[in-house]
């Protein structure tokens, strides 16, 4: 039998629930450090958020990053030299006016050796940025809000609640992954956290579905309390939530690798790290954070609570308490005869006395004889004289005389 079937069945167990003070504590460190990320050194944005100029030229000679950046100036926020074939040179600056714009191509064009017209340019501005980010905002508030009315219709408020807190847990980590690797936050970006909403909330429903099938049951004579059968539904669901989050997985890994760095598509880099950081952190949190949660809480309601209490009881009893003893049923007096305490008890025999040596061989038989047949009259039960059979009408005998006729009418 596979590992998997034995956890579908609980003959492997893992204690996820009972250990979540431990997940706790781990998802509460990385959650620490994700916040202070955010604050110091802070997210990386793009250009597409805080608005500026970005100049692509494709040299014909060998250009540094060290000659970009002593060329252009101080404005430079962002010089980058591809290794790819055609090599590229990437400049990316704030919001400049239009001259500075335009010293900054002829001075590109002239270090790559190519014409002003080779030099592309591309301005955005900083309400665009914004504008973006109130949107996703707004488009995020709503998501949310849609989830916690759903769960708490499908299943309950509580299980809603947990789910939020897991997919906050996910965004979290996240971002911070992000400000701690310097990516850049783009709109690819913004797209990729919404995208990982999907994956995480698809974990988290999968297994509480499971846990209200296995508590559905629960009653107060239950041998099982709430934080088992929330255990065994996570450890039935796990494999499943680890294959589908490996499949996803997998195909992120290969777009994250091969197309951001083997094949040079730098605007694939940001969509894929957030996929991979977000569906990671989903699969986390559906098995590690969601239903410890939800065990927790649902444990302080009375219900559950006294069932907690009292399973822990017959378990400090011992396994000959979890049935009652049955009390014993008194005798019943059968039909026709009398109690055995009001029964007349039977005469005890008397011992059987030496034989005096005094007495003569004749004697003693007599007295034997004498004592014994009274003894075995006592014992021998009195029987029934069968009863006399009673006298047949003698019948006369026939004479030999005929009898008349109106003697023979009148026997008849």
């Amino acid at each position: 039998m596979s590992l998997a079937s034995r956890m579908y069945h609980g003959e492997t167990s893992f204690d996820f629930v009972g250990r979540r003070r431990l997940w706790f504590t781990i998802s509460g460190l990385l959650v620490l450090i994700s916040l202070v990320s955010l604050v110091v050194p802070g997210l990386n944005f793009g250009i597409d958020f805080k608005g500026g100029a970005v100049f692509r030229v494709q040299p014909t000679t060998t250009v540094t990053e060290a000659q970009v950046r002593a060329a252009v100036g101080p404005v430079a926020e962002v010089v980058q030299v591809t290794e790819n074939n055609p090599v590229q040179v990437i400049v990316q600056t704030e919001e400049l006016p239009p001259a500075e714009v335009t010293r900054i191509r002829a001075t590109l064009a002239k270090l790559a050796g190519v014409e002003s017209n080779g030099v592309s340019t591309e301005t955005i501005g900083s309400k665009w940025g914004s504008t973006v980010s109130r949107k996703a905002f707004i488009a995020l508030l709503v998501f949310l809000v849609v989830i916690v009315i759903y769960v708490s219709l499908r299943m309950e408020f509580k299980m809603a609640v947990a789910a939020l807190v897991a997919l906050l847990h996910d965004l979290i980590i996240t971002a911070g992954i992000f400000a701690l690797s310097r990516f850049e936050v783009t709109p690819a970006t913004v797209i990729a956290l919404l995208t990982i909403l999907g994956y995480s909330l698809y974990d988290t429903v999968v297994v509480f579905d499971k846990v209200r099938e296995n508590t559905g049951s629960l009653s107060a004579m239950s041998r099982t309390t709430y934080s088992q059968a929330t255990n065994l539904a996570v450890n039935q669901t796990m494999m499943r939530s680890l294959n589908t989050s490996l499949a996803s997985l997998l195909p992120i890994l290969g777009l994250l690798v091969v197309g951001s760095y083997l094949l040079g598509a730098e605007t694939l880099k940001d969509l894929a790290l957030a996929l991979f950081v977000g569906v990671a952190a989903g699969a986390y949190s559906s098995i590690f954070i969601a239903p410890p949660l939800v065990a927790m809480w649902k444990e302080k309601e009375p219900r559950y609570a006294q069932l907690r209490a009292r399973v822990e009881r017959l378990a400090a009893q011992g396994p000959g308490a979890e049935r009652p003893e049955r009390p014993e049923r008194a005798e019943r007096p059968v039909r026709g005869r009398r109690p055995a305490a009001q029964r007349p008890a039977a005469p005890r025999a008397e011992p059987e006395l030496a034989p005096d040596p005094e007495l003569a061989p004749d004697e003693e038989l007599e007295d034997e004889v004498a004592e014994t047949e009274p003894a075995a009259v006592a014992q021998a039960p009195a029987r029934r004289q069968p009863p006399k059979p009673r006298p047949t009408q003698q019948r006369r005998k026939p004479s030999g005389r005929q009898q008349s006729r109106p003697a023979k009418r009148r026997r008849r």
